[in-house]
């Protein structure tokens, strides 16, 4: 079956009684998973939705995300994931982009998406997760509970498009990432490949399931093979520790910034983590300070990877059975080409640096109506990433910029574009450009410098609570910085690079 409910499917018929989802104290069997699935499928169905649609899923990391997602799949519709951290005019983009039919949210983000929706002809259909039920809106576990399931799954090829996931460019403008049922697919039967994982395994799933990494790497290996997923609705490092203890997980995946948070827990050492086969780190560079101490405190190896959104996400990981160096991206997974490159498209030497450029059936279709995108990503076969990395001595690669410009904060892409877009729509601002700067905790912290207009005065207070009323927390800047004036090339460009040097070297 082309189809990526196809899953879903199938391990229900070899796994029926394997544990799918712990969550808290429920655990939900994959035969009882795919039971509520189906009902849901049915009733999504009746409501008119089919091959073609698309739906926005927007929950946090409870157990209805995995039902929706694979229900949604199952009748051949396109699903939008959405971060449950953004808010109104983020939501509002990425639905009147992709021409949603409509949206599955959880009743506390209602607010936030009620204000999205307005204006959205298309965008019809109001699914909540809750127990209060709005005028105009369906509830969730009420559609689950009054259908019978769907028997037959949606025919669909597997050049069909299953996700649809937004990321930015240069222009900080997001963007959607066509992803189809053999894209994911793919990654996922690689995943499993290169973990070995099996129907015994657990893996923690704390990383959020609205992003690639936590559909693909979490949910998607572990259902591909029957094995239990432990479903954390948010990290607390304490809570990581006690879940891999009493659940005897054997996998689990986060970004560096988790991995340093989880140093600092104490009494650490009262946790029993001989479960755990292997940790998974991605999403930003580790440091080897931190990969040292985790694996000397815990007696497990940390496998580091690399991926992006265009590549269903996951693209190499460092292996086991080689030397493996903090900072790596190590060595693609099987089925995928990666080359590091020069602007003639030659393979670049030790010493050298170049772009990361990905082959395999793991890439992307394409950017959502944006031709002239797709074409300058996708070249000869090969998509190029933006991403710059160095060969060292070794034949290891490692990140050293992002063309993009793209700041990695907690594991988390944030666009210095599409923050200085809400900062420009401050009245007192003139200008204002967003920039990166190491931070022990999260490997990188967001910092604005903005120039006042003539006879204007603010205080930092005030142009962060601003920020924060428009987008995700996470994407806010933590320190403003107020300048007479920015650095501008011969061109007018305002110099990014030197504004983050000069902020580099204050915070020494």
């Amino acid at each position: 079956m082309s189809n990526l409910y196809g899953i879903l499917e199938r391990t229900a018929a070899n796994h029926p009684d394997n544990r799918a989802l712990i969550f808290n104290d429920q655990q939900v069997s994959y035969e009882k998973l795919k039971e509520v699935t189906d009902r849901l499928a049915s009733a999504l169905k009746r409501m008119g939705l089919g091959v073609g649609d698309r739906m926005a899923l927007m929950l946090p990391n409870v157990p209805h995300f995995t039902m929706s997602y694979f229900a949604l799949l199952k009748i051949g519709v396109t699903i939008i994931p959405v971060s449950i951290l953004y808010k109104s005019e983020e939501i509002h983009h990425q639905l009147e982009d992709s021409e949603v039919k409509g949206i599955i949210f959880w009743e506390g983000f209602r607010q936030s998406v009620r204000k999205a929706v307005q204006g959205l002809e298309r965008c019809e259909r109001l699914i909540v997760l809750g127990k209060k039920i709005k005028s105009g809106e369906h509830n969730l576990t009420g559609l689950m509970a009054q259908n019978e399931p769907l028997e037959e799954a949606a025919d669909v090829a597997s050049d069909d498009t299953a996700l649809i996931v937004y990321t930015a460019g240069t222009t900080g403008q997001p963007r959607g990432a066509e992803l189809t049922h053999g894209n994911i697919s793919s990654n996922i039967d690689a995943c499993c490949q290169f973990l070995n994982i099996g129907p015994e395994d657990g893996i923690v799933g704390v990383i959020p399931m609205y992003h690639l990494l936590g559909q693909t790497l979490v949910m998607g290996t572990a259902f591909n093979v029957g094995a239990r997923v432990i479903l954390l609705p948010k990290f607390d490092p304490s809570v990581v520790l006690q879940s891999i203890e009493t659940e005897k997980a054997t996998y689990f995946v986060g970004v560096p910034s988790m991995y340093r948070q989880i140093l600092r827990v104490e009494n650490d050492e009262t946790y029993d983590v001989r479960s755990l086969k292997h940790c998974l780190s991605s999403g930003d560079k580790m440091t080897q300070e931190t990969m040292d101490a985790f694996e000397e405190k815990f007696k497990v190896s940390i496998l580091e990877g690399y991926g992006l959104s265009e590549a269903s996400p996951v693209v190499s990981f460092n292996t086991p059975s080689r030397v493996r160096k903090a900072g790596s991206i190590g060595l693609p997974l099987p089925g995928i080409e990666m080359k590091i490159v020069d602007e003639t498209g030659t393979e670049v030497r030790p010493g050298e640096i170049g772009e990361i450029i990905v082959q395999g059936p793991n890439v992307m279709k394409g950017y959502l109506n944006r031709p002239e995108a797709t074409k300058e990503a996708l070249k000869d076969g090969w998509l190029h990433t933006g991403d710059l990395a160095r060969l060292d001595e070794s034949g290891f690669g490692f990140v050293v910029a992002r063309q993009k410009n793209v700041i990695v904060k907690g594991g988390f892409n944030v666009y210095p574009q599409e923050v200085e877009k809400f900062l420009y729509g401050h009245p007192k601002v003139k200008e204002a450009v967003v920039v990166g700067i190491p931070d022990a905790l999260h490997g990188e912290e967001i910092h604005a410098c903005i120039v006042l207009r003539n006879g204007e005065r603010a205080t930092q207070e005030e142009m962060i609570a601003y920020v924060k009323e428009r987008m995700a927390a996470y994407k806010c800047p933590k320190v403003i910085h107020f300048l007479p004036s920015l650095p501008m090339g011969p061109t007018g460009r305002i110099q990014r690079d030197e504004i983050r040097s000069i902020l580099k070297s204050k915070h020494a």
